[in-house]
């Protein structure tokens, strides 16, 4: 399984991490199973304070307010239970009154490209696009779906992103190839996306039956986020 970081800038310190902010959200009354998720990266930060802080203030930054939530969880402890769906660094996890369920995470990779700001809020500035691997198991009975999200690359343009994005699941050395797979679905140069969910460019079934989706996302500001789950809460 590849994974690359693209040379976007050059810091001054030798910074040893990135840390970004994952928000995912699925809506129970649309999708029951809670199959279908919808991932956005809410910024790329160079300081695992200043993420905490963001991821804080994310929902809030969207426009959403404290009182549309049914449950809005911030203890570390209480948060031990709901990482079965998602294991990275979880933050937040906030149920709203229609059912809609919002998962804030924090991703660490290193900073291979050197990348830094010089925004107060330690926020790196530059547009990213990035490569974002899920994979899903499904259990048996009650026990639901195990889901894993992972950024494997950062690209400063989508052709570039979507270039790598192919290679992740596929290896030479490994003799990992399509053929590997149950099924392998791959978007064409001229589609957005595979069919399976936006920005999804690989779809995979392993032969045990586990799921890959590999996803190309530009990251998004805060502005950006609250004009799109503005047009989610009107429709």
């Amino acid at each position: 399984m590849a994974s690359s970081t693209q040379n976007t800038s050059v810091s001054k310190a030798n910074l040893e991490n990135l840390y970004h902010i994952v928000l995912t959200t699925s809506h129970i009354q649309k999708d029951p199973n809670s199959v279908i998720e919808k991932i956005r990266i809410a910024g790329t930060y160079r300081t695992p304070e200043a993420a905490k802080a963001a991821a804080h203030s994310c929902l809030f930054d969207a426009g959403y307010e404290r009182e549309w939530f049914s449950q809005y969880e911030v203890d570390p402890a209480a948060l031990e239970s709901y990482r079965i769906h998602q294991r990275m660094g979880l933050v937040v996890f906030a149920v709203a009154s229609d059912g809609t369920t919002f998962r804030i995470s924090i991703s660490t990779t290193p900073n291979i490209s050197h990348l830094t700001t010089d925004n107060d809020d330690g926020r790196i500035a530059t547009d990213l696009y990035y490569v974002v691997q899920t994979n899903v198991k499904y259990a048996n009975g009650d026990e639901g779906q195990d889901r894993d999200v992972n950024i494997e690359g950062i690209f400063m343009t989508d052709d570039k992103a979507r270039a790598f994005a192919h290679s992740v699941l596929l290896s030479k050395e490994d003799g990992i190839t399509k053929e590997s797979f149950a099924e392998y679905d791959e978007a064409g140069d001229n589609e957005g996306d595979c069919g399976f969910g936006e920005n999804a460019v690989i779809h995979a079934v392993g032969i045990n039956g586990e799921n890959y989706l590999i996803s190309v996302i530009k990251g998004q500001t805060s502005e950006s986020i609250k004009l799109a789950e503005a047009a989610v809460r009107i429709s």
